[in-house]
């Protein structure tokens, strides 16, 4: 078998050459597609997707802080009855961040916040990003509908 960093001009079989043609032209169209459409930029990426697995592993040290501190004061209940607010405040805040709502149901007599749902689009989403700008009228009067970008 020869060694993909050979030229076609070096010695080989003919299969060999084709094989080798067929790869460089997938890296080339690979190449084309990438230059055409690169991908959100870093600043996008990190918000929308790469912070998640950071701020979960955040809440996850700060939960083990909580009940640590429990164990070290003798009183374990006490650090498992204080994780019951620090799930409600990561709760709010995962979702402040990074809630999506349906956006195929339409809207009726606009967002209400409750205690569960502090806004209509997190602070860190496309759609929130969108409505920030642009505002709600953006998205359309009853929302976008996903089907219309599969």
């Amino acid at each position: 078998m020869r060694s993909p960093n050979l030229s076609p001009s070096e010695e080989g079989t003919p299969d060999e050459e084709f094989d080798y043609r067929e790869r460089l032209e997938q890296v080339v169209d690979e190449k084309r597609r990438a230059l055409l459409d690169p991908g959100p930029p870093w600043k996008e990426w990190f918000l929308f997707d790469g912070a998640k697995w950071w701020m979960g592993l955040l809440f996850l040290i700060f939960d083990t802080w909580i009940v640590g501190a429990g164990i070290e004061a003798g009183l374990l209940w006490v650090g498992l009855l204080g994780l019951i607010p620090a799930t409600y405040l990561e709760l709010l805040s995962w979702r402040y961040l990074w809630f999506r709502s349906d956006l195929g149901r339409p809207v009726r007599g606009g967002f209400q916040p409750t205690w569960l749902r502090l806004t209509e689009f997190g602070r860190w989403t496309p759609e929130g990003t969108t409505v920030r700008t642009l505002g709600r009228a953006a998205l359309g009067p009853e929302g976008t509908n996903p089907k219309e970008f599969a």
